[in-house]
Parts: structure tokens; sequence; C-alpha cells
């Protein structure tokens, strides 16, 4: 479970260690969605190349590249792909891409096909809340 201080900042450590953001390493406290951000941006990595951007058998070493986010992609990586995923795993997380910037992305648009939800126009969440008091 993640744990807010006053400064309204995580301080809890969690993940695996290949995943994890470097501010999150740093134990100075952390905004939780530009962490998981760049953990998402791992998985995009690993799922477009087929192995870990930081991967070393020590955590000195794994940590060390995580904080610098040293890290080389394929050359099958277009360059929106690659300008993309460098924008994600930005070791800072004040000028690390946002939600709405990723959703902005010439290369996270390509083929983008927002989601639709359907509504059921008969259901009214009253008659929910009403059912649920009455229990």
């Amino acid at each position: 479970m993640r744990r807010h201080k006053e400064d309204g900042l995580l301080h809890t450590a969690c993940g695996t260690p290949n995943y994890v953001a470097p501010e999150v390493l740093k134990d100075k406290g952390y905004d939780g969605t530009s962490s998981d951000i760049w953990s998402c941006g791992v998985i995009l990595f690993v799922l477009m190349a087929g192995y870990l951007p930081f991967d070393e058998p020590s955590l000195i070493g794994l940590y060390k590249k995580i904080w610098e986010a040293f890290f080389s992609c394929p050359s099958w990586f277009s360059s929106g792909a690659r300008n993309f995923i460098k924008r994600i795993l930005d070791p800072n997380p004040l000028t690390r891409i946002t939600i709405p910037e990723i959703l902005q992305d010439e290369w996270f648009k390509k083929g983008y096909k927002p989601p639709k939800f359907e509504q059921d126009e008969d259901v009214n969440l009253d008659d929910n809340i009403l059912y649920f008091t009455w229990l």
C-alpha cells in the first residue's frame, strides 16, 4: 500500500526493481501518476523490444542505470516510437510526459480509437442506491 505524507507525495517504495521509476528509488517522496507512467513505459519497451530496458545482475548497477535512464532502443523501433519511449523514460518526473501529452503524441495516436462506452438508457443509478439502502 502506498502511503501519503503531509507533502502529498507517496513514500512507500514498491514494485519490481526493473520497472521502478528513479524517483521511487530516491526515497524522497514521489508522484504516483508520474512513476506509474515510467513503469508503463518499461512495459511498453518490453512488449516492443522483447527485453528489459534496464537490466543488470546487481541491484546497485540496475539502480544506477535507472537513475540515469541509461538504455538504448533497438534498431527496429521507429523514430516516433523511440522518441515516445524516451519521453516516458525521462528520469526527471517533472519533465516526463504526462497522460494528456501521451494522448496527443503522434506515434501513440496512430491507429488509436478511443473507447466507446455504451450506456443503457433504462438504468437509473438512483434505483440502485434505493435498492441497496433498503437492504
